[in-house]
C-alpha cells in the first residue's frame, strides 16, 4: 500500500530536519503540492490520500534536492514577488519581500496619469521592472542586466505578466549601453551588495546555489553603489529619483557615499523588521 499525504509529508519533515533545513514541514507541503500538480490547500483535505508510486518518487527526488541546500524556488521554478508569480532558476537572485519597498516608493511618487520612464539596473528575474509596469500603465520601463541568461528570465516574465510590450531589455553593464540622452523619471537597483568577505558566511542557500553575479563585487560590496551614485545624478531627468536597496548594514556607509554627491533629498525607508533597506535619492 503507497503512503498517504500525511504520512509522506511526516517522513520528508523529519528527512529534512535532519538535513538541518529550515522549515522542514513547510518544505516538504511545498514540494509535496508541487509534485502531485495540487496546492497545499488540497494537502490538507485530503491528508488521507494515497500518494501514486511516480507521485512519490517525483517528490523524493524533490526533497533530496532540498536535503542538498537548493532553494526550494529553484526546484519548483516559482517565486512569489509583489502579489504575482515569477519564473526564477538559477540565473537570477530569488525575490525578496524587503524589495517591495522599490515598487511600493515609485508607484507612490509617480503619478499614475503621467508617463513615466524607469529605468531598473540589474533586472534579474524582472520582478521590479515587472510589478512597476502592471502598477503604472502608462510607464515605460528599460530593463538591463550584464547577464544574458537572466534577461531571457525576465522576458518571459514579462510576457506571461503581460507587459513584455512595455519593457525594453538591454544586456549591459549597469547604464553602459543606455542612450545619455535618455533621462528617465526613476532609476532604480538591487545591486550586488554582498562583501566577498561576507559570502562564505551567508546561508548555504544562498552561498552555494544563487548567481555570485547577482550577489557580490566581489570587492566590499559597495562599488555598484559608488558608480550608480556617482553617474545617476547627471543620467536622471530633473526632479528624478535613484532608488536603491542596500545590505542591513550598509546605510551608513552609503549614505556616506550620497553625501558626496549634488541630491536635494536624501531618504531612508526600513524594511518591515525596522532595518534600513532602501536609499531614495532625488536630484
Amino acid at each position: 500500500m503507497n503512503p498517504t499525504i500525511a504520512e509522506t509529508l511526516s517522513q520528508a519533515t523529519r528527512y529534512l530536519t535532519e538535513a538541518e533545513v529550515s522549515e522542514p514541514q513547510l518544505n516538504s507541503q511545498i514540494l509535496l503540492a508541487h509534485a502531485i500538480g495540487s496546492d497545499r490547500t488540497y494537502l490538507i483535505i485530503n491528508f488521507n490520500q494515497q500518494v501514486d508510486s511516480a507521485g512519490s518518487e517525483f517528490f523524493w527526488n524533490l526533497v533530496r534536492r532540498r536535503a542538498n541546500g537548493e532553494p526550494v524556488q529553484y526546484i519548483t521554478g516559482v517565486q512569489e514577488f509583489y502579489g504575482l508569480e515569477f519564473e526564477v532558476n538559477a540565473s537570477v537572485l530569488i525575490p525578496r519581500p524587503e524589495s517591495e519597498l522599490i515598487v511600493e516608493e515609485v508607484t507612490r511618487l509617480a503619478p499614475h496619469h503621467v508617463s513615466q520612464l524607469v529605468i531598473d539596473v540589474g533586472t534579474g528575474s524582472g520582478c521590479l521592472a515587472i510589478a512597476i509596469a502592471r502598477e503604472l500603465p502608462l510607464a515605460r520601463i528599460i530593463a538591463t542586466d550584464i547577464s544574458g541568461d537572466a534577461l531571457d528570465v525576465a522576458r518571459r516574465n514579462a510576457e506571461k505578466l503581460g507587459v513584455i510590450e512595455r519593457i525594453e531589455f538591454v544586456q549591459t553593464d549597469l547604464l553602459e549601453a543606455i542612450d545619455p540622452g535618455l533621462l528617465p523619471d526613476f532609476i532604480i537597483s538591487n545591486p550586488p551588495y554582498i562583501a566577498a568577505t561576507e559570502l562564505p558566511g551567508m546561508q548555504r542557500e544562498v552561498r552555494d546555489w544563487e548567481p555570485d553575479l547577482a550577489l557580490t563585487d566581489s570587492g566590499d560590496g559597495l562599488s555598484f553603489f559608488r558608480r550608480l551614485l556617482a553617474e545617476a545624478p547627471s543620467r536622471l531627468k530633473s526632479g528624478g529619483y535613484l532608488i536603491c536597496e542596500m545590505g542591513f548594514t550598509q546605510s551608513e556607509q552609503v549614505e556616506s557615499i550620497a553625501r558626496a554627491g549634488s541630491w536635494s533629498e536624501k531618504r531612508l525607508l526600513q524594511d518591515l523588521q525596522g532595518i534600513p533597506r532602501t536609499i531614495v535619492l532625488k536630484v
